[in-house]
């Protein structure tokens, strides 16, 4: 039996570490399934929208609730969600989120009316938030070295492929009839038949917890879901609402909720309890660095990818087109990422600089070629820049993980899953409202709005690359090897 120290999280009896270093990254497949289904759900809603507008005759404002119903409860409890498995076990936690996702999932494709549409979302989203922050706390808890590596670079292939798979087929289904049922139900056909198989193939997976005396700290919990909830709100219906007074109640609201919560969290961890988010791990400079540069590189993906089918359809593609435009990339990603660990190998910290770097190549690559073939064929003359991208944002994600999820003990891994993922959440939506912002004001479309986009997320890679480079200057490299 040991102890652990860390201020973060008391000093308590926990059973020493098993020996998991060759833990193959198969037996993870049914968490795996986990963060692609979560990405599936959101990305071939975005794509049906249209279709739900002439179905049900919702106006803009409904239809944005079928996103943030997802969205915010997601966001929100992701920290909880984490927590909770950190007590409970992970795997029972995400056994039973990934069932609430199947219950919701039936109910959204039967659903009769918008507002049953929206209700069951609410649902999806904390069955999203209960079991999502597994997926890393268990490859955390229970795999170190080379097999970590691999099993979080399957994590962020897993979170592509999803991606990439709803705008494709999302848009196929969105266009389809299945006798008399509308093709748009499919998604969520489809959503539920993976959770089935996520339940399913979930015992493969190591069981992992913290120990019995990890508490729940209400108070923290209560301040951190009201300023989420309020900067979610804020962010998602600021554009819709035009910026006006009640948003920006929400974001004062956040502020305070927010800076309250820390002081508590400080003064819980000083009295020697165990605190929500431990301010002596989010004090790391590291752990700091390595959240806000996994914030920009999701921030510039969500416009980009908010932007691409917008433009390309506009230019002559259809939405099933534009989908498939962006399935070379999906395939590059997902293939380049289970192959990291070998170039983290080799490369060592220098693996995210080197990723970084190609995601800019390619990012200006893309641009230049909008500027001399804007043509109906455009998907094509795009491929070899949008393989590039897929193989540099490879070399991003599972290096950026790893920085986060380093820097928190083990028998806390759950909060590491929560806080990567909560930023990854809040970032997602922070693009699309900059990118969004950007187009409304200036009023650009088809290619300027994609090029638009290009150059938002040039930028926040810039960003990316200049934090790659002063965690490298500060040695926070990414292990490799322990």
């Amino acid at each position: 039996m040991t102890t652990s120290s860390h201020p973060g999280t008391g000093t308590v009896p926990v059973p020493p570490a098993p020996a998991l270093d060759a833990v193959p990254t198969w037996r993870y497949l049914g968490f795996l399934l986990g963060p692609g289904v979560g990405t599936f759900a959101f990305n071939a809603v975005t794509v049906i929208l249209p279709t739900l507008r002439d179905r049900f005759g919702a106006d803009d404002v409904t239809l944005e609730l079928v996103i943030a119903a997802y969205g915010i409860p997601f966001a929100v409890l992701l920290v909880l969600g984490g927590r909770l498995g950190d007590r409970f076990g992970r795997h029972r936690l995400f056994v039973g989120g990934m069932l609430l996702f199947l219950v919701s999932a039936v109910a959204c494709a039967l659903a009769p009316t918008v507002e049953t549409l929206v209700a069951a979302r609410l649902v999806q989203g904390v069955g999203a938030a209960l079991c999502t922050p597994q997926v890393l706390g268990t490859i955390q808890a229970t795999s170190r070295g080379a097999a970590r590596t691999r099993a979080i670079a399957a994590f962020g292939a897993s979170g592509g492929i999803g991606a990439a798979v709803g705008q494709v087929l999302g848009g196929a289904l969105a266009a389809a009839s299945l006798g008399p049922v509308d093709g748009w139900r499919g998604v969520f056909v489809v959503v539920a038949l993976t959770a089935v198989a996520a339940i399913v193939l979930a015992p493969l997976a190591p069981r992992s917890r913290a120990h019995e005396h990890v508490a729940i700290d209400l108070v923290g919990t209560a301040a951190l879901a009201l300023g989420i909830l309020a900067a979610s709100v804020a962010l998602t219906f600021g554009p819709a609402w035009g910026w006006s007074w009640p948003v920006l109640v929400a974001l004062a609201v956040a502020v305070v909720a927010l800076i309250g919560m820390w002081r508590h969290q400080d003064a819980v961890e000083r009295s020697g309890r165990t605190p929500l988010l431990p301010p002596s791990l989010l004090r790391l400079r590291p752990l700091q660095l390595g959240l806000l540069a996994a914030a920009l590189f999701f921030a510039g993906y969500s416009a980009l990818l908010y932007v691409f089918p917008r433009a390309v359809e506009a230019g002559g593609l259809t939405s099933l087109q534009a989908g498939m435009a962006l399935l070379p990339f999906a395939v590059v990603f997902a293939v380049v990422s289970l192959s990291v660990a070998r170039v983290q190998a080799r490369w060592g910290d220098a693996t995210l600089v080197l990723g970084v770097s190609l995601q800019i190549v390619a990012l200006l690559g893309m641009a230049s070629t909008l500027l001399v073939a804007w043509v109906p064929a455009i998907g094509l003359w795009l491929q070899p820049a949008l393989v590039v991208l897929g193989v540099g944002q490879a070399l991003i994600f599972s290096p950026l993980t790893q920085l986060v999820v380093r820097e928190v003990p083990v028998e806390a891994a759950g909060l590491s899953g929560g806080m990567f993922s909560t930023a990854q959440q809040l970032a997602l939506s922070f693009g699309v409202i900059v990118i969004g912002g950007v187009v409304s004001v200036t009023g650009v479309a088809a290619r300027d709005e994609l090029l638009a986009g290009l150059a938002l997320d040039v930028v926040f890679a810039l960003a990316v690359l200049i934090l790659a480079l002063v965690l490298r200057a500060r040695g926070g490299r990414v292990p490799t090897t322990s």
